[in-house]
């Protein structure tokens, strides 16, 4: 599907800001320790390229940039033309049910420009996306890419809503276990088999308390209710600002691809 390039050059000072507070309110949740129960957002690998400047582009040929990934069975592609149009493609065969997979390149050019590049989508049968867009603005500025540029990938996985529900049925199916499990101690008067229930019960209580404070850190904006599985959730903000950062980039100087 299409996707038209918008340059931020001279844009409101607001929305600037706006994605600014996007990207700095994105945090990465750590495992909890000890526990069946998942970091939220972080159930697949993450990759990320250092700053490439590749040799320069004849000014009649197009950019062209590809990343062989290296923690998955796939690669990803971006070709820029003269005339302004380009091309972002690639994906990878791994079948990861339950995540979604985010990824950004940043191409940054000899004035300090820098092309954002974003694909998102569902990553159960692997991933294959192909995104095209034209822009004025880039066929304009094509000559100060093709000097010189300086790209860098990022990609994470993060759950979606089909893995937030199997997650929750998953502790619901836990803890309608332990309660059983705990009512049998009783009818047995079984006091120390039902403490340990009940230590069991406390902690798996912990654990999810700990899922829902990760997950909530990693999607600021769109938090899962509790017992639930709808919801958004992305991580788009911390691979742009991942991408951006490496090459050297700040957000005034971004042109977009969403």
């Amino acid at each position: 599907m299409s996707k038209h390039f918008t340059a931020i050059k001279g844009f409101p000072l607001l929305a600037v800001l706006a994605v600014a507070v996007l990207i700095a309110n994105v945090a990465f949740a750590q495992a909890p320790a000890g526990t069946g129960t998942p970091a939220a957002g972080t159930p697949a690998p993450t990759e990320a390229t250092p700053a490439t400047t590749p040799p320069p582009t004849p000014p009649t040929k197009p950019i062209v940039v590809n990343w062989k990934l290296h923690k998955l069975n796939g690669n990803v592609n971006v070709t820029i033309n003269p005339d302004g149009s380009s091309d972002f493609s690639g994906g990878f065969k791994d079948k990861k049910p339950g995540d979604d997979w985010d990824i950004t390149i940043a191409v940054k050019s000899t004035t300090g420009a820098i092309i954002v590049f974003h694909y998102e989508g569902d990553a159960a049968n692997g991933i294959q996306f192909s995104k095209t867009g034209s822009s004025a603005f880039l066929k304009d500025d094509f000559s100060s890419f093709a000097s010189k540029h300086t790209w860098s990938g990022v990609y994470r996985f993060h759950l979606n809503a089909a893995g937030r529900k199997k997650h929750y049925e998953e502790v619901e199916a836990r803890r309608k276990k332990l309660h059983e499990e705990a009512e049998e101690a009783i009818k047995k008067h079984d006091e120390k088999l039902l403490k340990q229930k009940e230590a069991e019960e406390k902690a798996e209580a912990q654990a999810e308390a700990k899922w829902e404070e990760n997950y909530e850190q990693q999607h600021p904006s769109s938090a899962p209710p509790s017992g639930g599985g709808g919801g958004g959730g992305s991580s788009i903000g911390s691979t742009i600002s991942s991408a951006v950062n490496t090459v050297g980039g700040v957000i005034g100087d971004i042109g977009s691809f969403f």
